[in-house]
C-alpha cells in the first residue's frame, strides 16, 4: 500500500517529467497491446493540461485534461502502473483534473472508457452516453459528467 505522503499528484515540470510520463504512459496503455513507442501521443498533447503521480522521483500514474468547447472537456490517458492500482491513485488524478476543469470553467467533461474499467468511471460520477464502439481492438465507450461534480464523497480507491 502506498503512503499517502510519499505521492506527489501535479502538473508536469520539465522536459524530463514528460518523456518519462511519455514512457509510463505507453508502459500502462500501448505495451500490452503490442504498440509501438510514439503511440502513446497525439497531436492534442502539446494544447493539453497533463498530470503526474510521483513516488520517490518515478511517475507512478498520469492522466490528461483537453478541452474541446467552452464547456466540454476531454479527460483522456488515465494510466496508473499496475503495481500500484486499486489505491486511490486513479481517483486522486480524476478529482485534480475534475477541479481543473471546474478552474477553466467547463460544465461537463467526456472521456473515452474502455469496457473494463466502467465500473471506476461510474463511482467517480461518470455516466455511458451512445454505444459501445472499438477502438484500438478494444470495446470502449463515451461517459460524461456534469461538473461540478461533488465526488468528495467517492472513496480514493
Amino acid at each position: 500500500m502506498l503512503s499517502k505522503s510519499n505521492i506527489d499528484i501535479r502538473p508536469i515540470q520539465s522536459k524530463r517529467e514528460l518523456d518519462d510520463m511519455y514512457y509510463q504512459r505507453w508502459l500502462v496503455l500501448r505495451a500490452p497491446l503490442g504498440m509501438d513507442r510514439g503511440s502513446e501521443k497525439d497531436k492534442h498533447d502539446y494544447s493539453a493540461f497533463h498530470l503526474v503521480a510521483v513516488c520517490e522521483e518515478k511517475i507512478i500514474g498520469s492522466a490528461r485534461l483537453r478541452q474541446l468547447s467552452a464547456q466540454l472537456g476531454s479527460i483522456a490517458y488515465v494510466a496508473v502502473l499496475s503495481e500500484f492500482r486499486s489505491q486511490g491513485l486513479g481517483t486522486k488524478l480524476i478529482k485534480k483534473l475534475m477541479e481543473q476543469a471546474q478552474e477553466k470553467n467547463l460544465k461537463s467533461l467526456r472521456l473515452m472508457a474502455r469496457s473494463n474499467t466502467l465500473g471506476f468511471y461510474h463511482r467517480i460520477g461518470f455516466l455511458e452516453k451512445g454505444e459501445p464502439f472499438n477502438f484500438l481492438g478494444i470495446p470502449h465507450i463515451f461517459m460524461y459528467a456534469n461538473l461540478p461534480l461533488f465526488c468528495d464523497n467517492v472513496e480514493d480507491r
